[in-house]
């Protein structure tokens, strides 16, 4: 599961303020 982890990127703020999007588009 750890190795998932490093694939997600966290991009804060979005897409709005407050919002911590987890973008799984580098694991598809």
């Amino acid at each position: 599961m750890d190795d998932l982890k490093k694939y997600i990127r966290n991009i804060p703020d979005f897409p709005k303020k407050g919002i911590l999007f987890r973008d799984i588009t580098t694991l598809l």
